[in-house]
Formats: C-alpha cells, structure tokens, sequence
C-alpha cells in the first residue's frame, strides 16, 4: 500500500469513528464545536441559496 492511499485509508477511519468531523463542503476538523459552525454556515448559506431560487450548485430555477 503506498503513503496515500494508507493516509486516505486512515482518514476514512476517523471519520468512521468520530475522530473527524466532515461537512458536506468537504472541511475536516478534530474540534466538534468547529465541525457544528462548518455545518450551521453551510446549512446559513444553503437557506440564503434557496431564498434567491437557486436548486442546484449555482444553477438558477427556470
């Protein structure tokens, strides 16, 4: 197994266990109280997404 993919297998292990926590944006931490700030201002900005029609990753409703 190379250097890689045993860090990618390590990182996937702690997030399996807890040890990391990962929002949907891909932002990693160690630090719960960091990982429920990452997850609130990306459920703020999804909410402010919504309100201007937007329904996917930028794309405008028609």
């Amino acid at each position: 197994m190379t250097d890689p993919e045993r860090f990618q297998r390590q990182q996937e292990g702690a997030l399996e266990r807890g040890q990391v926590f990962q929002d949907a944006e891909g932002r990693r931490t160690r630090d719960p109280g960091a990982g429920a700030e990452n997850a609130e201002s990306e459920a703020d900005r999804n909410a402010e997404r919504l309100a201007r029609g937007e329904v996917g990753p930028g794309v405008p409703e028609d």
